[in-house]
């Protein structure tokens, strides 16, 4: 119970939702990141409505971890990053909240196969849950690093205690204002699942933000293709699958949905916006929730 209840602090690290993120603090070889702005999300419409949700479907394991482990991660979280390099067992975790530091290392002592080394003057905490081996260690007693693998956390750790001045990597450039959610990818260099989207598989990157402003909803991509003509058919399969969302689901009829593509301006990069009002945008979540139940 105890370790897994350690798990499900690390389950919170998905893209599902520290502060602002700091370019500084990944990796200059990372090939994606995924950043949720918790802080972000608690001062907008959208993250009040989408943390309600969360609290009405997941009560019970939110009140285990408040109970486990002193943390209620809807408000206390700063903010997740999660990064790699391609591969799944790579992934790093940073994790900026208000952690009761010494309740949370006892804690995982205590379970299945616990061993610790230290690196760099940090504790490396490892243990197995359902027969995979965790790794974690606390960089500050506010930021909390996880990895499966216990190189990448230490490479990790490294970078954060030594972080890079300047990202050399476009990937690690940070957004103007203060996103929900940002996603990256360099996707020419990853290997893509075999039912990748095509869309996808034309980008040889993608970025993605998520954002409130002025009353609407926005995500605003970005996608680098090879050539302007790909660009351009980007621009135009994006605008049919538009179309025959709107065609083809009710829901969306009425809506005041806003779209802007561009395969022009920033040829061959293709930029898109696609916007609601965010009253329209939380209607569609809580319908969208209502229909998994």
């Amino acid at each position: 119970m105890k370790s897994t209840i350690l798990c499900l602090l690390a389950a919170l690290s998905s893209p599902l939702v520290a502060g602002q993120w700091v370019p500084a603090q990944i990796s200059a070889e990372a090939k994606w990141l995924v950043h949720a702005d918790f802080d972000a999300m608690r001062d907008s419409v959208t993250g009040k409505a989408v943390f309600s949700m969360i609290e009405a479907d997941q009560g019970k394991r939110l009140q285990s971890l408040s109970t486990f482990l002193a943390l209620q991660p809807l408000y206390d979280l700063h903010g997740i990053t999660l990064y790699g390099d391609g591969k799944f067992e790579h992934v790093a975790a940073l994790i900026d909240g208000k952690f009761d530091r010494p309740l949370i290392e006892g804690l995982v002592r205590t379970t299945q196969n616990y061993s610790s080394i230290t690196h760099a003057g940090y504790a490396i905490h490892s243990w197995v849950e359902q027969g995979v081996k965790q790794h974690a260690a606390f960089a500050s007693d506010s930021l909390l690093v996880f990895s499966r693998d216990e190189e990448g956390l230490k490479k990790a750790l490294d970078i954060l205690q030594s972080p890079s001045p300047l990202p050399v990597n476009p990937l690690l450039v940070n957004e103007v204002g203060q996103p929900l959610l940002v996603a990256r990818g360099r996707l020419a260099e990853m290997v893509l699942p075999a039912d990748a989207s095509p869309l996808v598989r034309m980008a040889k990157t993608l970025q993605l933000t998520a954002l409130e402003s002025e009353g609407r909803f926005t995500v605003r991509a970005s996608a680098e293709a090879e050539s302007g003509g790909d660009a351009d058919r980007l621009r135009r399969m994006l605008d049919g699958v538009l179309a025959f969302a709107e065609a083809r689901d009710a829901k969306l009829e009425g809506l005041d949905l806003r779209s802007e593509l561009d395969a022009v301006t920033r040829s061959p990069v293709f930029s898109a916006a696609l916007s609601l009002p965010v009253g329209e945008w939380i209607d569609l979540l809580r319908e969208n929730a209502d229909n998994q139940d």
